[in-house]
C-alpha cells in the first residue's frame, strides 16, 4: 500500500515536471566586423520614440547574440557603444533575426538569412527609399547645372512630379500594410508639414490593436490625436508663453484680424531665408489687421535675440527655449520648421504652411473678407 502511494506520488510529480511551459525565446544576432569585446546594446523604442535599453552584449570572433523572451512584435535597434552612426534597426518578437555585415550598417545590412518576416519587410521598403533618395539627388544636381531658367523650370516640373508619385505611393503603403512596418513609414509621413492628417488617421484607425499598441503605435496615436486639435477648420488652441523681456504672451491676446503663428528658430536655415518675405507682408499689411506670433525652439536666448534683431522680426515674439521640447510646439504637433498656421479673426485655423505669393493672396482675402 505504501509502495502504491509512493509512485502514485512519484508518476504525479515526474507528469508535473515534464508539464512546465517551456520559455520560447528568440535570438538577435549576426557577424559583424568589430573588435573582440566592442559592446553592443538592444533597445526597444518606446511611446516617445525614445531608445530604453533591453540588453548588453559583447562581440566574440566578430560575432554577437541577444537572447529575448517570445513577445509580441515591436521596433528596436542594436547600437554600438561609442559609435552612433553603426546602428542596426530591427523588429523584435518575429522570429530569430540575422544580421551580415561586411562594412556596411543600417539599412545596407543583409537580413535574408533572417525568420523575421517583419523585419526582412522593413530593409526591402527602405532599400528603396534609398534608391527613391539618390534620384531625388540627381534633380538637384541637374537643377543646379541647368543652363538656363527654362531649363530649370522643366527639372522642377519633373521633380515635383515624381515627388507627387513618391508621396502617393508611401499613403498607399501604409493602408495596404497594416503591421510595424507600415507604421514606420506613418510617422515618416506624420513629419512632414504636408501631412494628410485625416486621411493618415483614418488609415490608423484600422490597424490591429496589437499594432497600434506597440511603442511606435502609442506614439503616433498621441500625434494623431495633438494634430487633430490643429486640423484646418478648427480653432486654435490657446497658448501662454515668455516673451524675450520676460513677460508672457498669450494668443489669444495677441491675434489680429487676421494672424500668423510662424514656427522658426535662429539655427534654422530654411526659417532665415524665408524671414526677409515674412517682414516685408507684415509691414504691408500690419495697418490693416495683420498679426505675427513668432514662436521660437531655440535654447539658446542670446542666439535668439540676435536672430530676431538682424533679421528685423518687428512683431510678437515667444518661446520657453525648449528647443524640440518648446510647449507650445508640442501642443501644435510641430514636428519641423519652418511651419505656419493661418489664423482667421475668430481664431480658426484657416491654413498650413502657405509661402509666398500663396500666403500673400490668402492674407489679403481673410483681410478684405
Amino acid at each position: 500500500m505504501k509502495k502504491f502511494f509512493f509512485y502514485a506520488f512519484l508518476s504525479t510529480f515526474l507528469f508535473a515536471c515534464n508539464n512546465q511551459p517551456k520559455i520560447e525565446t528568440y535570438t538577435i544576432s549576426g557577424n559583424v566586423p568589430e573588435p573582440d569585446g566592442k559592446e553592443l546594446v538592444l533597445y526597444k523604442i518606446n511611446k516617445e520614440l525614445v531608445s530604453e535599453p533591453v540588453d548588453t552584449v559583447l562581440v566574440k570572433d566578430s560575432l554577437f547574440r541577444f537572447t529575448i523572451p517570445k513577445q509580441n512584435p515591436d521596433l528596436a535597434v542594436i547600437k554600438f557603444a561609442g559609435e552612433p552612426q553603426k546602428r542596426l534597426a530591427l523588429i523584435i518578437g518575429d522570429g530569430d533575426v540575422f544580421f551580415d555585415i561586411d562594412n556596411q550598417y543600417g539599412f545596407q545590412s543583409d537580413v535574408s538569412q533572417s525568420q523575421s518576416g517583419l523585419t526582412k519587410k522593413l530593409y526591402n521598403y527602405y532599400r528603396n527609399s534609398l534608391k527613391e533618395r539618390e534620384k531625388g539627388q540627381e534633380f538637384k544636381m541637374a537643377f543646379q547645372m541647368a543652363k538656363d531658367e527654362q531649363q530649370q523650370d522643366s527639372i522642377k516640373q519633373a521633380y515635383e512630379k515624381w515627388a507627387k508619385e513618391i508621396k502617393k505611393r508611401q499613403y498607399e503603403y501604409i493602408s495596404q500594410n497594416k503591421d510595424i512596418t507600415g507604421l514606420v513609414v506613418m510617422q515618416g509621413l506624420l513629419s512632414s508639414p504636408e501631412a494628410q492628417f485625416g486621411t493618415i488617421r483614418k488609415v490608423y484607425m484600422d490597424y490591429p490593436v496589437a499594432v497600434q499598441k506597440t511603442g511606435i503605435g502609442k506614439y503616433i496615436n498621441v500625434v494623431l490625436l495633438t494634430k487633430g486639435a490643429t486640423d484646418i477648420g478648427g480653432k486654435a488652441p490657446n497658448f501662454i508663453a515668455p516673451t524675450p523681456d520676460g513677460k508672457r504672451l498669450s494668443l489669444n491676446s495677441a491675434m489680429g484680424k487676421v494672424t500668423l503663428i510662424d514656427f522658426w528658430a535662429s539655427w534654422c536655415k530654411p526659417c532665415r531665408v524665408e524671414n526677409p518675405f515674412v517682414v516685408s507682408l507684415y509691414r504691408k499689411y500690419h495697418d490693416r489687421g495683420f498679426n505675427i506670433i513668432g514662436v521660437s525652439l531655440d535654447k539658446d536666448k542670446e542666439a535668439w535675440l540676435k536672430a530676431i534683431e538682424k533679421d528685423s522680426l518687428e512683431w510678437q515674439h515667444v518661446s520657453n527655449l525648449k528647443f524640440w521640447q518648446e510647449p507650445v510646439a508640442k501642443l501644435y504637433g510641430v514636428s519641423a520648421i519652418p511651419q505656419t498656421i493661418l489664423l482667421d479673426s475668430k481664431g480658426v485655423i484657416v491654413a498650413k504652411n502657405l509661402r509666398g505669393k500663396e500666403l500673400e493672396k490668402k492674407i489679403v482675402e481673410l483681410l478684405d473678407n
